[in-house]
């Protein structure tokens, strides 16, 4: 867009010198018939105004549009492509391993992570982006759409997840362990809460969600934070017992 706003602005440049050539002309050329100058020069320099004022919108627009463009943060859409990049590939690591960065072959147990020693060859399962509590923050409330297709016929309906407390033991950084509530609005039933317990793993950005008292139709949730932030996830709801899933989510912290 630069370099587009650069030409245009060198046309205008041109088109002020081809008026101060024409300028000179006139001057040149006093003596003839001002009549017949007047019906020869006028017509040009009517028409050579326009393009010049058409020209100097164009790089009013395009100095605009670079003012808007410059207002976008483009890391958040390179980190989340490149997220969701390792996530189309083949994983390289086990389920419950952790490849120790993108170009690193080695692969170590996800309960190995943020223990305050290194057991990648680069250091990369301490590492403090690695390590951040990320979305596991007491305060912090996920809310998203449930679309059932199995388990049973419920309307698709809103439902968030609010963290009320979050627990990092001493020894073991590999897990943080939270409190939440969870909150759904159906449609028929109306609004219906209950607590869950569960853990945020820091290595797989994975949390994980189960009732604190099992009763009928509450479900047991499974977040991945794979966008490129803490702010997003895809989530999953479903049995406990069976692992069989029942819904799916797109969560947003909401701020």
């Amino acid at each position: 867009a630069t370099g587009t706003a650069t030409t245009i602005a060198n046309k205008v440049v041109m088109w002020h010198s081809l008026l101060l050539l024409v300028a000179a002309a006139c001057l040149a050329a006093a003596d003839e018939p001002r009549g017949r100058l007047a019906a020869i020069i006028e017509p040009r320099l009517g028409s050579s105004a326009i393009r010049i004022a058409r020209l100097e919108r164009e790089i009013a627009d395009i100095q605009h549009k670079i003012e808007e463009a410059e207002k976008i943060d483009p890391h958040g859409f390179i980190d989340e492509f490149s997220d969701r990049l390792t996530q189309a590939e083949k994983p390289m690591c086990e389920k419950n391993r952790v490849q120790c960065g993108q170009y690193s072959s080695q692969c170590i147990s996800s309960l190995l992570m943020c223990d305050g020693r290194n057991d990648c060859h680069n250091g990369y399962d301490e590492q403090s982006d690695v390590c951040d509590d990320g979305p596991a923050k007491a305060g912090n409330v996920f809310t998203g759409l449930a679309r059932w297709r199995n388990c049973a016929m419920i309307k698709d309906h809103p439902f968030s997840i609010n963290i009320i407390a979050v627990r990092k033991a001493k020894y073991f950084g590999a897990r943080l362990f939270l409190r939440a509530i969870v909150i759904s609005e159906f449609h028929e039933m109306g609004h219906k809460e209950y607590q869950a317990k569960g853990y945020y793993v820091p290595g797989l950005k994975k949390l994980v969600l189960v009732p604190l008292v099992r009763k009928r139709g509450d479900a047991g949730i499974m977040c991945h934070f794979n966008h490129g932030d803490n702010k997003r996830a895809e989530c999953v709801l479903g049995h406990q017992a069976t692992l069989h899933v029942c819904a799916t989510s797109f969560v947003v912290l909401q701020e």
